[in-house]
């Protein structure tokens, strides 16, 4: 087997600068001669610390002849004789080098070349904030499809890519501050590809080049498809007093998906079908109007992922008061929520797969204060002890339900990362 390396190095000084960290390492390879020997140390530290790309390739050629001969009976017999192949290996990985030591070359054992020993060291970008973000799964909102060309919201026409632009930002801005997710950009892709570019050229600094190549993939995706998005208002006279009242009209719809990119799998769908009067809106055809919508529905759609995928839970409770490891606008004063203890889990009998665990119904809270990362309940109904709960919010649970209802299962949910799934 034949193996072709391919290492693509930088050796220049590099400057460690605060979102860079320099990571040393020890490595040793193998060269015809002392340079080859020590450029191939170079490229197995860098493989050390980026990785490698590993590509493997057969290719097996026959080449047919035929051999005849002739016994001594006097019959013939021929016989077909083919063989050639050919394997290839290749390597391939490329980094930044900020310097090396060589601690030794010697010759190899069977005297066919040099071994070089180097201790190497390599400059690490580090992502601004990313010891915050290490342990939070990452999601992207993909930009919102929309099923026609424009649309009129509150006496507003709105083209299509003003609706997606809107929509793509509100549930963003909404999941980012629950502080849950990591939320990655993919609707900012151009100026985010412009500044790469700006970064690979020959005019910037070696230690910014250190930025390169650390893009990060999703966990999750948010896919949304705005289906209906027709909410407005109009004047209503009565026919008895002569009175005006403002009556709502309309609707959206919103078709949700969370799918995990790395399989194509859905984990949770759901259409948002609501009007103002349920998002609590009240519409007088401005433009503050016409954005409350947005923020509005944007909120809505990133409380239903949250609530399916990784909802808030109760932390610990102070002064009288639950603490709850959710904040920001998602968790608004006055706001009520219901809490749930985990139970048992539960597997399907047909699969054997987790369903998730059983909750209970044990409280209902109002939100009294929120912070950026935190909220603070009072309990109104029930009684909580200890941690751990989930909270689901209030407007999805009816005082009418049965008994039975209060004890349920989350087979109508995606496994929760608290779940022993």
């Amino acid at each position: 087997m034949k193996g072709l390396l391919l290492v693509m190095l930088s050796l220049f000084p590099v400057v460690a600068l605060a979102a860079t960290e320099i990571r040393t390492v020890s490595a040793e390879a193998t060269g015809i001669d002392r340079e080859q020997a020590v450029y191939n140390a170079l490229g197995e530290a860098v493989r050390q610390v980026r990785g490698a790309q590993i590509s493997a390739s057969r290719q097996v050629r026959s080449a047919l002849a035929r051999v005849s001969q002739r016994t001594s009976d006097g019959r013939e017999s021929s016989t077909t004789v083919s063989s050639a192949q050919k394997s290839e290996t290749r390597v391939a990985s490329s980094g930044l080098i900020s310097g090396y030591r060589i601690l030794s070359v010697t010759n190899t054992g069977d005297g066919s070349g040099k071994l070089a020993r180097l201790e190497v060291d390599v400059p690490v970008y580090k992502a601004p904030g990313s010891s915050a973000q290490d342990n939070r799964w990452r999601m992207a909102v993909y930009p919102v499809e929309t099923a026609r060309g424009s649309y009129t919201v509150d006496r507003t026409l709105l083209s299509a890519e003003e609706v997606s632009r809107r929509f793509t930002h509100s549930i963003s801005d909404a999941l980012t501050q629950s502080r849950r997710f990591a939320v990655l950009a993919r609707d900012s892709e151009g100026a985010i590809f412009d500044e790469r570019h700006r970064m690979a050229g020959k005019d910037v600094p070696v230690s910014e080049k250190a930025m390169l190549g650390n893009t990060l993939g999703a966990e999750y995706l948010v896919v949304t498809r705005v289906s209906d998005l027709s909410l407005g208002s109009r004047q209503q006279v009565s026919t008895f007093t002569g009175e005006k009242s403002t009556i709502a009209t309309g609707a959206a719809v919103l078709e949700i998906r969370v799918v995990i990119p790395a399989t194509g799998g859905i984990v949770w769908s759901q259409t948002l079908n609501t009007t103002s009067t349920a998002l609590g809106l009240k519409l007088d055809g401005t433009s503050h109007s016409v954005q409350k919508i947005f923020d509005r529905i944007g909120r809505e759609v990133a409380l239903r992922v949250i609530d399916a995928v990784w909802p808030p839970l109760v932390e610990k409770q102070q002064g009288g008061e639950l603490v709850i490891n959710m904040g920001g606008n998602l968790m608004a004063v006055g706001d009520t929520w219901e809490v749930f203890k985990l139970g048992d889990a539960v597997r399907n009998s047909h699969t054997g797969s987790g369903l998730g665990r059983e909750e209970q119904r044990i409280a209902t809270v109002q939100i009294t204060r929120s912070t950026p990362k935190m909220a603070y309940a009072k309990v109104v109904d029930g009684n909580v002890e200890g941690s751990g709960h989930v909270l689901r919010r209030g407007a999805h649970s009816s005082s009418s339900e049965s008994a039975a209802e209060k004890v349920r299962g989350t087979r109508k949910r995606t496994c929760l990362p608290i779940d022993p799934c």
